[in-house]
């Protein structure tokens, strides 16, 4: 039985198989996907070798493995990167002027394969741009996940700016021209996706991903502890936790003002805000100092100090600390973003046993119908964010009932679950495909047969 060969692609961010989450503005939600999606593909039997390709970057503050080509993630799973011959770190504003190099330098790479894969993953439609070429010329078919719309950035932050026009535009040709798309949300596939001229109903699959379900250690919760102790005046106090990237449409601001400006929940709880990784407030990408300095600025205005936590470093054992920490303080997880795509966090703070409260605007609205371990705000308000959160810190009742759904539903959710149904659509695209492109080729002798087919055409047995 031919076992498949998976290529996922995804330029933006730093890839690596021990990610450092924030330590970039793109270096968020999309490198868990990417990673989580992988490793569980590489577990199955029915696939033979699992691949992420990335960009190659010289940047030792990020990470000198960025410059490594090869990096083995585990077991059939490996991390490619191309050097497009600009060794920079590109930010997702810059990665545009490089994409012509790098899809030239991958698809070398490519023609100097004795295998190709029997199928690529386009993770944004930037990858999507490259997966088209690789088809045009390998035939090889491609599946695209948007991971986030332009439309809906336009929709929530008033972004009319030509390079938006130039994103929709590749958007719209990502969808029209993939073998399929998966969407993580209902939302995605039954409201954004379906607004782009060239979606076809039939190619879209909403396929939920998955989460790491590994809980806090005691280690995990004292490294927790000790971030928050230089912060904090009583560290027994409830904890409300937000954890996102500092861009303007997570929210984080509008959560501060929300919380400065209500006196009870002052006196009831203490704000902790993870927003990425930096040396310094002015340190970082252009947005990301800009939010920095806006949420220094909303901390000043309510005079927070003792009673907010915002460090500037964390590892992923203080994350599932904090997680725990705002469950067993009591405390309250919020995703205030004015669009969130999907909301992984907010099933992160389900695996923790921690009550939400989350934006009514993207995926969150599927994972709270589901999970039902919070409640959905408004994020254009302030005091409606208040509100939510007062309600689930003082109703002991409505508070158990959340904690209960959450260490109970999480478990339905799966990176395994996820790989499944993945292989299953990536199968069914790979035999069609291989059985059109035999059934259209004249009869001749195997050695005549097109290169790429003949390294493909195992993967329809």
């Amino acid at each position: 039985m031919h076992k498949l060969s998976i290529m996922h692609i995804a330029l933006g961010g730093c890839l690596r198989g021990e990610p450092r989450y924030g330590i970039t503005e793109d270096t968020g939600g999309h490198i868990t996907y990417v990673l989580g999606a992988a490793r569980a593909m590489a577990q199955r039997d029915d696939v033979g070798q699992c691949e992420i390709v990335t960009r190659m970057f010289d940047a030792p503050e990020l990470g000198e493995i960025h410059a490594r080509e090869r990096e083995i993630v585990g077991p059939g799973l490996v991390i490619t990167r191309i050097d497009s011959g600009n060794r920079r770190y590109l930010g997702k504003d810059e990665l545009r002027t490089d994409r012509v190099r790098f899809r030239e330098a991958l698809m070398d790479e490519l023609r100097d394969r004795s295998v190709l894969p029997d199928i690529v993953h386009a993770h944004f439609a930037d990858a999507a741009d490259v997966a088209q070429a690789i088809r045009s010329e390998f035939g090889i078919p491609f599946i695209y996940t948007p991971h986030s719309l332009g439309l809906d950035k336009i929709a929530c932050c008033s972004d009319e700016a030509p390079a938006m026009r130039s994103r929709l535009d590749e958007e719209n040709r990502a969808i029209g021209t993939a073998d399929a798309i998966i969407a993580s949300s209902r939302d995605e596939c039954e409201r954004q996706l379906i607004t782009y001229p060239t979606a076809r109903p039939e190619r879209i699959h909403h396929v939920r991903p998955g989460i790491d379900r590994h809980r806090a250690s005691p280690g995990d919760i004292a490294a927790a502890k000790a971030l928050l102790k230089p912060f904090l005046r009583d560290p027994s106090r409830p904890i409300v936790l937000a954890i996102a990237r500092p861009v303007r449409k997570k929210n984080l601001v509008s959560l501060v003002h929300a919380f400065g400006a209500n006196e009870t929940l002052r006196k009831s709880a203490d704000l902790v805000i993870l927003a990425g990784l930096r040396q310094s407030i002015a340190s970082g990408e252009p947005e990301q100092v800009a939010v920095m300095h806006e949420l220094v600025d909303a901390i000043d205005e309510y005079d927070l100090y003792g009673n907010v936590a915002y460090p500037k470093t964390h590892d992923q054992r203080t994350v599932r600390g904090l997680y725990a920490l705002a469950a067993a303080s009591g405390g309250v997880f919020v995703n205030p973003a004015a669009f969130e795509p999907f909301g992984l966090t907010i099933l992160e703070a389900a695996v923790h046993g921690c009550p939400v409260i989350a934006t009514n605007r993207g995926g969150p609205i599927d994972i709270i119908s589901e999970i039902k371990h919070g409640e959905l705000i408004e994020p254009t308000e302030p005091d409606t964010i208040a509100r939510a959160l007062l309600k689930l810190l003082i109703d002991e009742k409505r508070r158990d009932e959340c904690v209960k759904n959450a260490l109970t539903r999480i478990e339905r959710v799966s990176w395994e679950n996820y790989a499944k149904e993945f292989v299953d659509i990536a199968i069914r695209i790979v035999r069609a495909d291989s059985l059109s492109s035999i059934s259209h080729l004249p009869v001749m002798k195997e050695a005549h047969r097109p290169r790429a087919l003949e390294r493909r055409s195992n993967a329809a047995m």
